[in-house]
C-alpha cells in the first residue's frame, strides 16, 4: 500500500476460548519491528496484546533472582553490602536504620523508580554522589549480571562471567529495554509504574486501593491492567480508517478523471486515418515531381558547365592582364632599388676607415671598464676594513673603561654589606606578614561561607523544631488508633449483621409493647393493693407493723422495677434503630476510616520523630562548633589592618635601601668577568693590528689603477670623432649588401613578363571560340522551368513533416489514452481491494472496541483464580474462597457465607490484598520477585505472626523481600538481614 501511515497495522490472532476456537481480529500499534512479505505484514506485538496472549499460554518457570545489593553513600548508608537468598528475605532492624532504603535502591536501579525523591535526596549528607550496585540472575538466559547506577555517572552494565562491560549508554533507548528483557516483562512496560503499583507497593497503602469506592478502584486497576490502551488503540486507529476512506475516494476520483480523458478516443482515431491518407497522396505527387526535376537537372548541369567554362576563360584573361601590369610595375621598382644600392656601396667605401676606428675605441673601452670594476671592488674592501678598524677601536675603548670600573667594584661591594644584611631581615619580615595576610584572606572566605552555613543551619533547626513540635502535638492522637480500629471492626460487623439486627429490633419492639401492656395492668393491680393496705393500716392501727410496711415497699419496688426495665428496653430500641440504618453505619464507618487514615500518617511521622530529634541534636552540635569557629576567625580577621600597616612600613624601608643585594650581585658578576674582559681586549687589539695591515695591502693593489679614469675619457673622445662615419656605414651597409640580389631579380622579372604576354594571347583566342557556341537565353529558360518544379516539390516536401508530426502527435495522444485506459482498469481493480481493506479496518475497529471489556473480564478471571489459590495458601485453610469481581471488589466466601472486603478483619484484609497483588504480579508481569514494606503495620502480635507464617509459606514465588522493624519474620525464615544504624 503506497504512502500508508506508520501508526498501525493489522494482525489476525487465533485465541482459543473455553468452548471452541474463535478468530479474533485485533488492530495493534506498530511497536519495534515490521517485516513486509508480499501483502502480509508481520509485526511485533503491542504490550496489551502480549498480555492477552499470555492469558492463554503456559507460564514457564522463572529464573529471575536478586543476589545482592551494594550501597555507597546512598541515603543513610555509607558503604554496605547485602546478600539475598531464594525464598523469603526478612530485612529487620530498628526504625531509621535504612531498611526501606535497600528496596528503594533496588527500585532505582532495576525499575528506574525513585518515588517522590529528588536525585539529591538519594545522596548521603556530606557526599558528592550516591551509587547502588545490584547483582541478579537474568530471567532471559539464567546468567548473572551486575548493574551499577550513580547519581553523576549514570548506568553501567557489567557481565562478571565474561568480565566485560556492556556498551549501553542511553537509559530510554538501551538500558531500560535490556532490563525488561532480563526481567521477562513485555517491551514498552513502564517499569517504574509496574514497581509502584504491583511489585513494591509503598508502606501503608497495601489495602488502601481495595477500600476505595468502585469508581476510584476502577481508575486504579484499569491503569494497572492497561485497559485504557485498548480504547486508545481503537481511537488511534481512526486515522488509519480515515486514510483507507481517503484512498477509496481518491481511486474513485481517479477513475472518473480517466473516463473523462478517454472521451476523445474516437475523434482522435478518425483524424489519424485522414492524416494518413493525405500523407500518402503528398508522397506520390512528390515522387512524380522528383522525376521531372532529375531530367531538367541534367540539362541544367550541361548549360551550367558550358557557362562555367566561358566564365573561367574570361577570368584567366583578366588574371593574365592584371599580372602583366603588376610585372611592369615591379620592373620599374627594381630598377630604382638597384640604383639606390649602388649609391650605398659608394658611401660605405668612403667611410670604412672611420667605422673601423670607432669599433677599435669601443673594444678598448670595454677592457678599461673591467679595470674600473676591479678598482671599485678594492675600494669597497678598503672601506669595509676601515669601518671594522673603527669598530675595533670603539670596542677597545669600551673595554678599557670597564676594566677601570672593575677595579673600583670590590671596594663598593664591601661598603654594601651592612645594607644587604638589613635588606634580608626586612624581606624575611615581609614574607612572614604576607603569609599571615594570605591566611587571613582564607579565614575571611571561611568566615563568609561559615556565616552562610550558620544561617542555613539555623533555618534548618527552626524548621526541624517546628516539625518536631508538630509531630509531638499529633503523637497524643495515635493512642486513639486501637479504639478507632475496634469501632471500625464493630461497625463492619454491624453492617454484616444488619438483617439480624432488624429482626431482633422487631422482636424486641413487640416484646416491649407486650411488657408495657402487662406493666399497665400490673400498675393498676399494684395501686389497688397499695390503697387497700394503706386503708387497712389506717383503720386498724394495730396492723401497722413492719410486715405491712415491707409489703407496701415490695409492691412499690415491683412497680419501679417494671418501669426501669421497660425504659432500658426503649433505649436499646433507640440504639437499634440507629444501628439498622445502613446509610448511618456506612457514614460512621467512612468517618472512622478517614480518621484512621490520618492517624496512620501521624503514626508514620511519629516513627520518624526519633530520627528527626537525632538530626536536631546533630544540627545543634554543628551550630555550637560553627559559632566557636566563627568567633575565632573574627578575632583573627580583626588584626588585618595592623598587619597591612606593618607590611607597608616594611615596603617603604626596602625602597629606601635601593636594593643593595642586587647591586652587589651585579658588581660581583662584573668582577667575575674581569679576566674575560682582559682576554677580549687582547684579542681585539690583535684584530685591530691585522686590519691595519690589510688596509695597507689594498692600497698597494689600487696603485696601478690610479689613471684609469683619464684613459677612459681619451677613448670616449676618439669615439665621438669617428661616430658620423660609423653611423653612415651602419645605415647604408644593409642596402649595399642587397645589390647583387636586386640585379638578379630584375633579370628574372623581365623574362617572366615575356612569358605572361604569350599566355594572354593564347587564352584570349580560346575565349573568343567559346563565345561563338554559348546561348545564355536558353539557359535562363531551363533555370525558370526547374525553379517552378522545384518550388512545387519543396511546398509538398515542406508540408509532409508537419503532416507526419501531426500523425506522431495523434499516435502519441492515442498511446497516452491507451495508457490511461490501462490505468483506469488497474484503478478499478485497486478500488475493489481498497474497499475490502476499508471494510476490514472498520470491522477490526468495531471488534477491538468490543474486545476491551471481554479482555478485562479474562484478566480478572485469571487474576481472581490465581488470587484464590494464593489466599488459601496464605491462610492455610481450604474451606475459604476469594473472588475478585469485574468491579475490582474482593469477596471472600467461607462455607455458605460471603463477606465483602470492608467486612473482613485487618489480618484478613491484608491477606486478601496480598493475594490479589501477588496474582496481579504473576499474571501481568510474570515476575517471581515481590517486595513488602512493613506489611504487619497496625497489627497485633497474633495477626503479625499469622501473616508472617503465611507469607513465608508462599512457595509459588521464587523470592520475597519483607521489611519489618520487629522480630516477627525472624521466626519464620532463615534468610534474615539485620540492618543497624550507622554512626
Amino acid at each position: 500500500m503506497p504512502n500508508q501511515p506508520d501508526s498501525s497495522h493489522f494482525l489476525t490472532l487465533i485465541c482459543p476460548s473455553s468452548s471452541k476456537s474463535s478468530s479474533i481480529l485485533l488492530l495493534v500499534k506498530r511497536s519495534t519491528l515490521a517485516v513486509e512479505i508480499g501483502s502480509i505484514v508481520l509485526l511485533s506485538i503491542h504490550p496489551p496484546l502480549h498480555l492477552l496472549i499470555r492469558l492463554f499460554t503456559l507460564i514457564p518457570s522463572r529464573l529471575m533472582q536478586i543476589l545482592s545489593v551494594t550501597l555507597k553513600n546512598f541515603k543513610t548508608h555509607r558503604d554496605r553490602h547485602f546478600s539475598f537468598q531464594p525464598g523469603t528475605n526478612a530485612i529487620c532492624g530498628e526504625n531509621g536504620a535504612g531498611k526501606t532504603s535497600i528496596l528503594e535502591a533496588i527500585a532505582w536501579v532495576m525499575f528506574n523508580h525513585r518515588g517522590a525523591y529528588k536525585v539529591e535526596d538519594l545522596i548521603r549528607n556530606g557526599a558528592g554522589s550516591a551509587q547502588a550496585i545490584v547483582m541478579f540472575v537474568s530471567d532471559r538466559d539464567g546468567r548473572t549480571y551486575e548493574i551499577q547506577r550513580c547519581t553523576t555517572k549514570g548506568y553501567t552494565v557489567y557481565d562478571p562471567q565474561l568480565d566485560v562491560k556492556l556498551d549501553y549508554r542511553s537509559i530510554e533507548a538501551e538500558i531500560l529495554p535490556w532490563i525488561r528483557q532480563q526481567l521477562g516483562v513485555a517491551p514498552g512496560t513502564d517499569l517504574a509504574r509496574l514497581f509502584a503499583n504491583t511489585i513494591g507497593v509503598p508502606q501503608g497503602t497495601f489495602t488502601v486501593d481495595f477500600l476505595q469506592p468502585p469508581k476510584d478502584r476502577k481508575a486504579v486497576f484499569d491503569s494497572i491492567l492497561k485497559v485504557e490502551e485498548y480504547q486508545q488503540v481503537q481511537k488511534d486507529s481512526r486515522q488509519l480508517e480515515k486514510y483507507a476512506e481517503d484512498q477509496v475516494a481518491k481511486l474513485a476520483d481517479e477513475i472518473v478523471r480517466h473516463e473523462t480523458d478517454l472521451a476523445e478516443w474516437d475523434s482522435l482515431t478518425d483524424r489519424q486515418q485522414t492524416v494518413i491518407t493525405e500523407i500518402v497522396q503528398s508522397e506520390a505527387a512528390l515522387q512524380q515531381l522528383e522525376g521531372d526535376l532529375a531530367k531538367l537537372q541534367a540539362v541544367k548541369e550541361q548549360f551550367a558547365a558550358q557557362a562555367e567554362q566561358v566564365q573561367q576563360t574570361a577570368q584567366q584573361v583578366q588574371q593574365l592582364t592584371t599580372q602583366l601590369d603588376s610585372k611592369q610595375q615591379a620592373i620599374g621598382l627594381l630598377r630604382q632599388a638597384v640604383q639606390q644600392a649602388e649609391q650605398a656601396v659608394e658611401l660605405c667605401t668612403a667611410n670604412r676607415a672611420s667605422h673601423d676606428a670607432y669599433l677599435k675605441a669601443d673594444q678598448t673601452l670595454k677592457q678599461l671598464d673591467q679595470h674600473l670594476k676591479q678598482k671599485q671592488i678594492l675600494l669597497r674592501q678598503k672601506e669595509q676594513q676601515q669601518q671594522a678598524l673603527l669598530d675595533r677601536h670603539k670596542e677597545l675603548t669600551r673595554l678599557q673603561i670597564q676594566l677601570e670600573s672593575l677595579e673600583k667594584a670590590e671596594t663598593e661591594i664591601q661598603q654594601l654589606q651592612p645594607a644587604i644584611a638589613q635588606q634580608a631581615q626586612l624581606e624575611q619580615a615581609q614574607i612572614a606578614l604576607t603569609n599571615q595576610l594570605n591566611h587571613l584572606q582564607i579565614n575571611k572566605t571561611e568566615h563568609k561561607n561559615g556565616t552562610k552555613q550558620l544561617q542555613k543551619l539555623q533555618g534548618e533547626a527552626v524548621r526541624l523544631q517546628q516539625e518536631i513540635d508538630r509531630i509531638q502535638t499529633v503523637a497524643a492522637q495515635i493512642k486513639h488508633i486501637p479504639d478507632l480500629e475496634q469501632k471500625r471492626d464493630r461497625l463492619q460487623e454491624q453492617l454484616s449483621r444488619v438483617e439480624a439486627a432488624k429482626q431482633f429490633e422487631a422482636e424486641l419492639r413487640q416484646l416491649v409493647s407486650e411488657g408495657e401492656a402487662k406493666r399497665d395492668r400490673h400498675q393498676l393491680q399494684s395501686d389497688e393493693a397499695i390503697r387497700i393496705l394503706r386503708e387497712v393500716q389506717r383503720s386498724v392501727p394495730l396492723l401497722a407493723t413492719v410486715s405491712v410496711k415491707s409489703a407496701l415497699e415490695a409492691v412499690q419496688a415491683g412497680v419501679d422495677l417494671n418501669t426501669d426495665l421497660l425504659q432500658a428496653l426503649w433505649r436499646i430500641l433507640a440504639d437499634l434503630s440507629e444501628q439498622v440504618s445502613v446509610s448511618k453505619l456506612q457514614q460512621q464507618l467512612q468517618q472512622i476510616k478517614t480518621q484512621l487514615q490520618g492517624f496512620y500518617q501521624f503514626q508514620a511521622e511519629v516513627a520518624a520523630l526519633e530520627a528527626k530529634q537525632e538530626q536536631q541534636s546533630q544540627i545543634q552540635q554543628e551550630l555550637s562548633q560553627l559559632h566557636s569557629r566563627l568567633d575565632q576567625l573574627k578575632d583573627e580577621i580583626e588584626t588585618e589592618p595592623d598587619r597591612l600597616k606593618q607590611r607597608e612600613q616594611l615596603s617603604d624601608l626596602l625602597k629606601s635601601l635601593n636594593s643593595p643585594r642586587e647591586r652587589a650581585q651585579l658588581l660581583q658578576q662584573q668582577i667575575e668577568k674581569q679576566e674575560e674582559f682582559k682576554t677580549q681586549y687582547v684579542k681585539l687589539y690583535h684584530e685591530y693590528q691585522q686590519i691595519q695591515q690589510q688596509i695597507q695591502e689594498l692600497d698597494r693593489q689600487l696603485a696601478p689603477f690610479a689613471a684609469i679614469e683619464d684613459q677612459i675619457e681619451q677613448q670616449k673622445s676618439l669615439q665621438r670623432n669617428h661616430q658620423n662615419g660609423y653611423l653612415t656605414v651602419l645605415q647604408q651597409q644593409q642596402t649595399a649588401e642587397r645589390l647583387p640580389q636586386l640585379q638578379s631579380e630584375l633579370i628574372q622579372t623581365i623574362a617572366h613578363l615575356q612569358q605572361l604576354e604569350s599566355s594572354r594571347s593564347r587564352v584570349q583566342a580560346e575565349y573568343d571560340r567559346l563565345l561563338q557556341h554559348y546561348d545564355p537565353q536558353q539557359g535562363q529558360q531551363i533555370e525558370m522551368q526547374y525553379t517552378t518544379l522545384r518550388s512545387q516539390a519543396d511546398r509538398i516536401s515542406g508540408a509532409l513533416p508537419q503532416q507526419r508530426k501531426l500523425l506522431a502527435e495523434l499516435e502519441h495522444q492515442l498511446s497516452n489514452l491507451k495508457a490511461i485506459a490501462e490505468q483506469r482498469d488497474r484503478a478499478q481493480l485497486a478500488l475493489k481491494e481498497k474497499q475490502k481493506v476499508l471494510k476490514f479496518i472498520t470491522t477490526a475497529r468495531k471488534i477491538y472496541k468490543q474486545a476491551a471489556p471481554r479482555i478485562t473480564e479474562r484478566y480478572v478471571q485469571s487474576i481472581s483464580k490465581e488470587a484464590d489459590r494464593l489466599f488459601r495458601e496464605l491462610l492455610n485453610r481450604q474451606n475459604v474462597a476469594l473472588e475478585w469481581t469485574n468491579e475490582y471488589e474482593i469477596i471472600v466466601q467461607e462455607g455458605a457465607h460471603t463477606r465483602r472486603f470492608v467486612n473482613l478483619s485487618g489480618g484478613e484484609q491484608m491477606c486478601a490484598a496480598l493475594a490479589v497483588r501477588l496474582a496481579l504480579l504473576r499474571v501481568l508481569a510474570d515476575i517471581d520477585v515481590a517486595f513488602f514494606d512493613e506489611p504487619t503495620t497496625n497489627m497485633d502480635k497474633p495477626r503479625r505472626e499469622s501473616l508472617a507464617e503465611a507469607i513465608a509459606g508462599i512457595k509459588s514465588f521464587r523470592q520475597l523481600f519483607v521489611i519489618s522493624h520487629d522480630d516477627t519474620f525472624e521466626k519464620v525464615t532463615e534468610n534474615v538481614i539485620f540492618v543497624e544504624r550507622e554512626a
